[in-house]
């Protein structure tokens, strides 16, 4: 349902969408007049295809229900029919956000207007945070963009940095269920400070960290994220004292689609 609701996003951007999977052809065409779903899905009764790429899913035994679905992810292919981008996952019910998809493999800016949103201002910069979503759904894995908007002249540290500087850390707490992964920082640039020798790696402007989370429990109304940003705003001759920046986010719990049972 996330690629359907985000579909526009990826037709302005020249993306066309397929999704795959081992159900039928009636299956799917059952499911698809139920959600209103107007991209191609594609039947691979008996997991033919899926063999053939290597993306069946071997940790789902032969006598279990889900033998012969893949492992979650998505193929970015161009109009050559090369692969250019491929991300997949190993737990068969984690799934990536749709705008994640846009941002991360075809770095497509997409809207957040209508997303979880919430900022305060910081000594030198503007902190921010919007979830690339408009709910968490069920073992849905979306990125939470931790964004600090710098004032000219100004840059912040990526660690590791020598004693008495403080190196730029994001950090996301939440209520059991919620799984939160490993920051990833943007590129930095090197930097030297007169009279210390060590090389630091600064960020300026915006810097965006990317924080992915996801909600292990099918149940609840909203997720609430509590964020800390911890950062040193310095110019090129001195540094202001370290701030931690505390942000408070209650994100929607979205539905869990599923097609109604079918008369046997």
């Amino acid at each position: 349902m996330q690629l359907q609701q985000n579909l526009d996003g990826f037709t302005k951007a020249g993306i066309r969408v397929f999704a795959i999977s081992y159900d039928s052809v009636e299956v799917l065409a059952a499911f698809a007049e139920e959600f209103s779903i107007a991209f191609p899905l594609l039947s691979d009764q008996g997991s033919v295809v899926m063999q053939r790429f290597g993306i069946l899913n071997t940790l789902i035994r032969p006598d279990e229900d889900y033998y012969g679905i893949p492992f979650p992810g998505v193929y970015a292919v161009g109009e050559d029919g090369a692969v250019t981008e491929k991300v997949f996952y190993r737990y068969y019910r984690v799934r990536p956000s749709a705008q994640s998809v846009l941002k991360d493999l075809f770095d497509v800016e997409f809207d957040t207007g209508g997303d979880p949103y919430v900022e305060a201002a910081g000594e030198g910069a503007r902190v921010s945070a919007v979830l690339a979503a408009d709910s968490l759904v069920f073992m849905q894995r979306a990125p939470l963009y931790v964004r600090i908007t710098l004032d000219a002249g100004l840059h912040v540290y990526r660690g590791p940095v020598p004693e008495g500087f403080v190196a730029t850390e994001v950090t996301v707490t939440g209520p059991e269920g919620l799984v939160v992964e490993a920051p990833a920082f943007p590129d930095a640039h090197p930097f030297r400070v007169e009279g210390i020798p060590h090389t630091f790696q600064v960020m300026d402007g915006t810097v965006e960290i990317e924080v992915p989370i996801s909600w292990t429990l099918n149940e609840g109304e909203t997720v609430p994220l509590e964020i800390m940003v911890r950062y040193q705003a310095c110019d090129d001759h001195q540094c202001f004292v370290p701030r931690t920046v505390e942000l408070h986010l209650d994100v929607p719990v979205g539905r869990l689609y599923r097609p109604r049972p079918r008369p046997q």
